[in-house]
């Protein structure tokens, strides 16, 4: 295992010193070994793995809980710095070459027209939209009629043409990423719609917000994960694309999640916010806090959610609605492209056709609680000590590790985008990082309040497993 320097990666560094809020001090060894063990028909309500000693305090102005402290001594708006030269060499996404549509159509696979992240800024209540290449911001909304909500989980469309977004008090909604797929609702001429950080539209106002599902049992809802749809030889574009989404609802309509009513996971439509499907499952460990957390799909479009802090996962199959419960878990949850789930925080593999997890061994050191993403060359990065690291998806040899300017502290945010570059977004802080995947250069986002976030939250995810299915 190799560590990167700061000076190799870095032509300059940002001081800032900024403190970190945590829904947990949950441990990476939380559920760390387990099997396939239930079906709906029969399971285990017993809770396994990690304890939650800096439990969240519920917000009681606003109904939503408050995820630790997050304070910062420099305040910035908007700036960008990159540790190199702009990274000008093109997109690094590959597989659409594989299968790539006619010339007057969007490829398959990828997209090289435009990429965005987007990431949730937890202390206003706002989503940010960063152009990926140019990192800088180009938009920022409100995700729920009345400003609240707190939005922490993100998810693009495979075809990048929306992110969807869960706010963690209830509610889905659909932000479109381009002014072509927007409404011109006052009928004015033009698109009415966020320009930046310091543009914040009122929600009803703003022309690139599509729906808005609200959820008003749910005293806990984050997993969000768009399913592919189905793609258009002829249109070249995807059909009947699906939202999956996850809920617990506390008793009484008040958080926590405390399994008098169990857990709920929704299939929506992805156009118009309709839900399509609603399973219950009261026979589901809820954690007994924040219940269902992250989720990611599949190449089969199956939909995998964390429950926090039971040490569980659950498998909902997206052909028959059947689900399962697997033992073990942690922080943080991804697919590989060869359908093993993957979970951050020293990270390790659960294995759906052998039945087991399985780490390196000395691992990735944790640092309390991130997300997980595979690049496009087999590697799973997620946050580290310091900065973020890799593992081989294959081998589970432990990599390199590239520290990151704020140095302590947690890079909870992890995606990739479909260019191949990882994302990094500190907790509580005001910036995000992305990191070339073959010279680790570093470009830097600075302009976020309090982000708290992780998903496929800039869409490489998603194209990457139903791009690259196994034997496929």
């Amino acid at each position: 295992m190799r560590t990167v320097t700061a000076a190799t990666v870095l032509a300059s560094t940002l001081s800032l010193a900024i403190g970190c809020g945590d829904d947990s001090a949950g441990s990476a060894s939380d559920g760390a070994t387990g099997s396939a063990a239930t079906t709906q028909d029969a399971m285990s309500s017993s809770s396994s793995g990690g304890s939650n000693s800096n439990a969240s305090a519920t917000d009681p102005a606003s109904g939503s809980e408050t995820e630790g402290d997050s304070t910062t001594t420099t305040t910035t708006t908007g700036d960008s710095t990159s540790s190199g030269d702009p990274l000008t060499s093109g997109p690094k996404f590959d597989v659409a070459a594989q299968d790539q549509a006619p010339d007057d159509c969007q490829a398959k696979c990828g997209n090289t027209d435009w990429s965005y992240v987007w990431i949730a800024n937890s202390g206003e209540n706002t989503i940010s939209k960063i152009d990926t290449r140019d990192v800088i911001e180009v938009g920022r909304y409100y995700t729920r009629p009345d400003k609240q909500g707190n939005p922490s989980r993100t998810s693009v469309s495979i075809d990048a043409k929306a992110v969807a977004v869960a706010n963690r008090s209830g509610g889905i909604t659909k932000i479109w990423a381009r002014d072509e797929y927007c409404e011109d609702k006052n009928q004015n001429g033009m698109i009415d719609t966020s320009t930046g950080a310091g543009d914040v539209r009122e929600f009803d106002q703003e022309e690139c917000i599509a729906w808005h599902t609200p959820f008003p049992a749910a005293t806990t809802q984050r997993p969000i994960a768009w399913t592919s749809g189905v793609y258009n030889e002829e249109t070249c574009e995807y059909d009947d694309q699906k939202i999956w989404a996850a809920a617990g609802n506390g008793s009484g309509g008040t958080w926590p999640c405390d399994g008098t009513d169990g857990i709920y996971v929704y299939l929506l439509n992805g156009d118009d916010g309709v839900i399509e499907e609603t399973i219950h499952m009261p026979d589901v460990d809820c954690g007994g806090t924040f219940g269902p957390y992250g989720a990611a799909v599949d190449f089969k479009n199956d939909v995998w959610i964390y429950i926090w802090s039971a040490g569980k996962i659950v498998h909902v199959e997206y052909d028959t609605l059947n689900y399962e419960v697997i033992n073990g878990g942690s922080y943080g949850i991804t697919v590989d492209t060869l359908g093993r789930v993957w979970v951050g925080d020293s990270p390790r593999r659960y294995d759906p056709q052998m039945g087991i997890w399985e780490q390196a061994n000395p691992n990735l050191p944790g640092s309390g609680g991130a997300g997980i993403a595979e690049d496009l060359q087999g590697r799973m990065w997620t946050s580290t000590q310091g900065g973020v690291g890799w593992v081989d998806r294959d081998t589970l040899t432990v990599g390199d590790t590239i520290p990151l300017p704020e140095g302590n502290g947690i890079y909870r945010g992890i995606g990739v985008d479909v260019d191949g570059y990882i994302w990094a977004v500190y907790l509580g802080g005001t910036t995000a990082h992305r990191i070339d995947p073959d010279t680790y250069e570093i470009s830097t986002y600075t302009g976020l309040n309090s982000p708290y976030t992780y998903s496929d939250m800039a869409g490489g995810q998603i194209n990457n497993v139903i791009c690259n299915p196994p034997n496929g």
